[in-house]
């Protein structure tokens, strides 16, 4: 969900100022379709619900008015043992012209087939997701993908780890697991992401060893580096060289002998300060 104006910035100046220690913060603002109130949130959260394109063009500028970094359109929505609620591909265009008009990237949540359609014809810039119990990609899609340089972020440990039991999991972890992989041979752009802050599964360990059973070692270190950097044309950062913003992470361990010590940070680093010491 978008921030309220009250709680949105405070953190970040305090950050951004020197007055505390942390990371670069960015915030997106959330678009749903009319009626597509997820079953995984809670009934009297109010979700902001575009029913009509001029709606999801006046959210959009909003947001950005308000200093945001980017937009997630929910195209899909997990209704639970009701249908999916897709978003209308007016309605995602709409957004998305917007936010490419100022420079900013929009992420989509597709949940099926359909949403994932809208992605594409929408031109959404990045998935957030893999689409939970499906086998893969048309060839079709995968081409799309790469043409329109169609980023994806997979976070399999949140389908693996946190949607019905151990057997549900499985299942859900291998249909991701050949997605993540398609999308990567076909030359497409992989980010790492986790979903952590609606899940808690704060140890990324989970989705390292996930991604490693479609990716390299390098391949998993790129998604966490280079790939963003240039992805998001952040000219300065993902590598370790002269010139360079000085923000990197120091392991306790080789992620190309295991890509679980990817997991094993010892100091995170940020403009040239340690913000994070393990204990």
């Amino acid at each position: 969900m978008a921030p309220t104006r009250a709680t949105r910035f405070p953190l970040r100046q305090r950050v951004n100022s020197g007055e505390i220690l942390g990371p670069n913060i960015l915030f997106a603002g959330n678009i749903f379709p009319k009626g597509g109130h997820p079953a995984y949130l809670p009934a009297e959260l109010q979700l902001p619900e575009a029913a009509t394109a001029d709606e999801a063009s006046q959210m959009s500028r909003s947001y950005f008015g308000m200093s945001l970094d980017g937009t997630k359109l929910f195209t899909g929505v997990y209704m639970g043992e009701k249908p999916v609620v897709n978003m209308d591909v007016a309605i995602a265009k709409a957004a998305v012209d917007v936010a490419h008009a100022l420079g900013k990237p929009v992420f989509a949540h597709p949940q099926n087939r359909t949403g994932l359609e809208t992605v594409i014809t929408a031109g959404v810039d990045v998935l957030a997701h893999i689409i939970p119990g499906e086998q893969g990609y048309a060839p079709e899609q995968l081409a799309r993908f790469k043409a329109q340089n169609t980023a994806l972020t997979p976070t399999l440990s949140l389908f693996a780890k946190t949607i019905g039991g151990p057997a549900v999991g499985a299942r859900l972890a291998e249909s991701g697991v050949k997605q993540l992989k398609a999308f990567s041979d076909n030359g497409s752009v992989v980010l790492f992401g986790t979903d952590v802050g609606f899940i808690t599964i704060y140890d990324t360990s989970v989705e390292y060893e996930l991604m490693h059973r479609a990716l390299s070692e390098k391949q998993i270190l790129a998604s966490l580096t280079t790939n963003p950097a240039l992805y998001f044309k952040a000219a300065k950062k993902g590598r370790v060289e002269k010139g360079f913003d000085a923000d990197f992470a120091v392991l306790d361990g080789d992620p190309m002998a295991d890509v679980s010590n990817l997991a094993k940070v010892a100091y995170t680093i940020r403009a040239g300060q340690v913000i994070y010491r393990k204990p």
